[in-house]
């Protein structure tokens, strides 16, 4: 009895002495110096990571402020593309357009056309002054109306799954 007494009367004292960070150093466990010193990491992780955002925010302003006067200025005229396409600058066009292709040659412009017309689709021609021509099934004001009609027809596979939306904004169109 006498022998447990002790044991227990040396382990406790052992533990009082040793302290927590002994236990769990033996454990393999992080001692409280390891602790704090992952909290430290942590933090100057999230400090720089917003930093980060803070810089790509700035940054971001700065490519705004720059390019708005860039904007109201003058459009350069595009250099003449080396093959013209036959197609005249479209009529109709409304703000967002949902557009299932662009090509350089007229045949292939034409044969994407027919095929959406074989689909049952509306379709309008769009030249760009870069020398390509877009085909857009859709062209409307709401883009909503123009992301649900490019989603489902993605998600059918009627068009390639690279098909955008144009914004008539971007005056790229002839």
């Amino acid at each position: 009895m006498k022998l447990i007494r002790i044991c227990t009367l040396i382990l406790a004292a052992a533990m009082l002495l040793s302290g927590c960070d002994r236990i769990r150093s033996m454990m393999g466990k992080p001692t409280s110096r390891d602790l704090e010193r992952l909290k430290v990491e942590a933090e100057a992780q999230r400090k720089a990571e917003r930093d980060s955002l803070a810089r790509v925010e700035e940054a971001a302003a700065d490519t705004v402020a720059v390019a708005a006067p860039q904007a109201a200025a003058p459009e350069k005229p595009a250099p003449k593309p080396a093959q013209s396409s036959s197609f005249a600058p479209a009529t109709g066009l409304l703000r967002y357009s949902v557009m299932v292709g662009s090509y350089v040659k007229d045949y292939n412009v034409r044969a994407m056309k027919r095929r959406m017309e074989k689909r049952g689709e509306a379709v309008l021609i769009i030249p760009f002054k870069s020398g390509f021509t877009g085909v857009a099934v859709l062209t409307t004001d709401n883009y909503a109306d123009a992301r649900t009609k490019l989603r489902e027809m993605i998600a059918s596979g009627s068009v390639p799954s690279d098909s955008w939306i144009y914004d008539t904004a971007w005056a790229r169109h002839k």
